[in-house]
């Protein structure tokens, strides 16, 4: 299986790894499209601090499911998924409060974890989310930049009449 591969800081390379294997609660995922985010510049500039070298990048994708393990039962092959690429504990202060954000034990898919930038890969499947029928892949792929600016707005609670400025020039900033 080919993949994108960060060895370390600046050191980027397509190769050949294995192909992933999905553990009891894990679904191999297929990628159909993955996005190129900042943090994953970041990660290959050597600048974000919780990457774990070697690394495949890629926490913004879509695509169908080719493989469940053994104690899956809301997914199965064929299936059309978005991945949410946060791997939060669930036992700890932040996450038993609905921080997960915050969880002290924190991981990602695509950042200490293999990301979208390969041809398969698995993820728990408390992860996943099944796809509408109607939404491509691609589309897919852009859920957890949407996601960010929903929650930016339902922090932000804007009331007609006010104005603000959205300043920056990535998908979050000029869509």
């Amino acid at each position: 299986m080919r993949a994108v591969v960060v060895e370390k800081p600046g050191f980027v390379r397509v190769e050949d790894v294995p192909e992933p294997e999905p553990g009891p609660g894990d679904v191999v995922v297929q990628v159909g499209a993955c996005g190129i985010c900042g943090t994953d510049v970041h990660i290959i500039d050597g600048e974000f601090p919780p990457a774990r070298y070697p690394v495949i990048p890629g926490h913004e994708f879509g695509g169908e499911v080719v493989a469940v393990g053994a104690d899956v039962t809301a997914y199965r092959a064929g299936d059309r998924v978005g991945v949410e690429p946060t791997l939060n504990c669930g036992a700890c202060y932040y996450c038993q409060r609905g921080m997960g954000n915050l969880c002290e034990r924190i991981n990602g898919v695509g950042t200490t974890q293999p990301g979208g930038f390969a041809e398969r890969v698995a993820v728990p499947q408390r992860t996943l989310h099944h796809l509408p029928d109607d939404m491509t892949l691609s589309a897919a792929a852009l859920i957890e930049p949407v996601a960010c600016v929903v929650r930016g707005f339902h922090r932000l609670q804007p009331q007609p009449g006010e104005t603000y400025l959205i300043y920056g020039a990535g998908p979050m900033g000029l869509q």
